[in-house]
């Protein structure tokens, strides 16, 4: 009898320690605020927070892609730094293989994101103005050949995803779903999100889709899904701004 309850207590054990996003993170928000803060403070003095004035000329465009390689790279290795330090692997971030049907779930709302997050977005510009257009904006409208939007694409719709989702999917929210309740866990996740964006009239739209992925994560288990998902949300926005050119 004693054996039979070792054995469920340690399958209960092993179980805990498997739940994706993990219940009792070895890592908190403040650990993951720190490195924000390192990633700041070796960006600022690179001028990688400053938008191209050229990304209409080749130049520019190679040093909008650099920038946003060097990025993944940057928020990447600090992250696997801080995890190889925590004895943890990135699976604790949600990397792990999700069902087909969750890969075609973000897919999905991916595409509704796309549809209806861009709506509210036009909806707002009505009434607050059109605000200054991002750095990837600039970069899709000024390229003149198909190669540079398919470079452009891969950056935005595959190696950023996975950058933003590893952070704030993966680093965030766990411990912040910890402290404060899934509900509340999930809201606030999707605030930093939308905050870290820099841009005031299209923070609602980016809370929503903030809401969207980081409820992916949490209903699949896994990053994969909201990847797929912000992955998706970003290609068909770089086609209809290439479409409209």
């Amino acid at each position: 009898m004693r054996q039979i309850k070792s054995n469920i207590k340690l399958k209960t054990t092993v179980k805990q320690r498997s739940k994706i996003p993990p219940n009792n993170p070895r890592w908190n928000v403040w650990q993951g605020l720190f490195l924000l803060l390192i990633i700041y403070l070796i960006e600022l003095p690179l001028g990688w927070f400053k938008t191209p004035q050229d990304l209409d000329q080749m130049q520019g465009f190679l040093r909008f892609l650099a920038v946003g390689v060097g990025e993944v790279i940057l928020y990447l290795g600090l992250l696997s730094i801080l995890f190889k330090g925590l004895g943890r692997s990135f699976r604790d971030l949600g990397f792990v293989r999700p069902r087909g049907r969750y890969l075609l779930l973000g897919l999905f709302m991916g595409v509704l994101l796309f549809f209806s997050v861009g709506l509210l977005g036009n909806f707002l510009e009505n009434w607050f103005g059109t605000p200054a257009p991002q750095s990837f904006t600039l970069a899709v409208k000024g390229a003149s050949y198909r190669w540079q939007v398919i470079l452009l694409i891969f950056l935005g719709g595959v190696l950023a995803p996975i950058k933003e989702e590893a952070f704030f999917r993966g680093l965030f929210y766990p411990p912040l779903r910890k402290m404060l309740g899934r509900g509340k866990g999930i809201l606030l996740t999707a605030g930093f999100f939308a905050v870290l964006h820099f841009d005031m009239i299209r923070f609602l739209p980016l809370l929503i889709g903030g809401i969207v992925l980081t409820w992916l994560y949490e209903k699949t288990s896994s990053i994969w899904p909201s990847i797929v998902a912000h992955g998706t949300w970003n290609i068909l926005m770089a086609l209809a701004l290439w479409i409209q050119c």
